[in-house]
């Protein structure tokens, strides 16, 4: 990871801001948040993946002016308990409501059980990736998935992610992605596909 820059603390609020951005649309976003969604509260929840992952996996930028962010963990480590929701910020995520909280918690304990069923050995996994709107086309995505895909081969492990934009597929297969599964997020239309590089 000598290409990217390794997030700090210091640098929460902004990575926080720049995925925000990246994913103001995102379905998944509007889901877990409901009625309450907006770039606020969407910022409330990428604070506290950011913070999550830099105490428990990580987390890097592809600069330390953070055009884009990636946020990756080797999965066995990948455990949302309560002691370490808490020291990651979660209270803060009461903020948008008993009801995404709720949704959120049931999301990820979906995710959680199609992910185990799509690769059942170790692997890395991606959390999150995104660009600043004002800087996409420009490879900074490209930088972070090179990275990345560099780490897991170093380690000799395949690498999972998910993504709910069908536009996205494309894009990961470039860089050796396979389409593993795909799923409803229950009680929903949204579709979540489940994506490995071997």
């Amino acid at each position: 990871m000598n290409d990217l820059y390794k997030l700090k603390k210091k640098d929460i609020d902004k990575s926080s801001e720049v995925l925000a951005k990246a994913f103001s649309d995102y379905p998944l976003f509007k889901y877990i948040l409901g009625d309450n969604h907006s770039i606020e509260n969407i910022k409330i929840l990428t604070k506290f993946i950011v913070k999550y992952t830099i105490l428990y996996g990580q987390a890097y930028a592809t600069s330390s002016d953070i055009e884009g962010v990636i946020l990756f963990t080797d999965f066995k480590d990948y455990k949302f308990t309560l002691l370490r929701s808490l020291r990651a910020g979660g209270l803060s995520v009461m903020k948008i409501g008993k009801e995404a909280g709720m949704r959120f918690s049931q999301y990820d304990e979906f995710n959680m059980s199609v992910h185990k069923d799509s690769v059942n050995k170790p692997h890395q996994y991606i959390i999150g990736i995104g660009v600043d709107p004002n800087k996409q086309g420009q490879a900074f995505g490209k930088k972070l998935l090179v990275s990345m895909l560099k780490v897991a081969k170093e380690k000799n492990h395949p690498c999972y992610l998910e993504t709910h934009d069908k536009e996205n597929i494309k894009i990961y297969e470039k860089y050796g992605f396979e389409l593993v599964s795909q799923d409803f997020i229950p009680r929903t239309d949204i579709v979540q596909f489940n994506m490995l590089a071997e």
